[in-house]
Formats: structure tokens, sequence, C-alpha cells
């Protein structure tokens, strides 16, 4: 699921340009933040392409 949020993110809003959170307690922002974190700098095009194929292996499409 992380690595759909992230495919997200990069899509959406482009590089990760936000802090990591500090917090000890926020192990969801921060995995959440290290998972868009690590596509670096993949372009958005690439990102979306990237989510169409990871999630039809997930959930692939069937023709009758």
């Amino acid at each position: 699921m992380l690595m759909f949020y992230s495919y997200y993110k990069q899509a959406t809003q482009g590089h990760c340009n936000i802090p990591r959170p500090t917090s000890f307690w926020d192990t969801r922002g921060k995995a959440k933040w290290d998972a868009w974190s690590s596509l670096g700098n993949m372009t958005k095009e690439e990102a979306m392409k990237n989510y169409v194929e990871d999630i039809q292996l997930v959930n692939p499409f069937k023709e009758n």
C-alpha cells in the first residue's frame, strides 16, 4: 500500500518537498514520507505509469 501511496503523491504533487515527521509516535507518517521520498527524481508521468502497471499486477483485468 505504501508503494501505491508514494506513486500517487509523486504523480499529484511531484518530488517529496516536505520535511520528515519528527515525532517519535508518528510511525505512520514516517513510513509514508520514507516511501514517497524513496522515489527521488521520478517524473510525474513515470509515477502514473508505474502505479497503473503495479495495480494491474495486484488485480489484473480479465477479458472474456
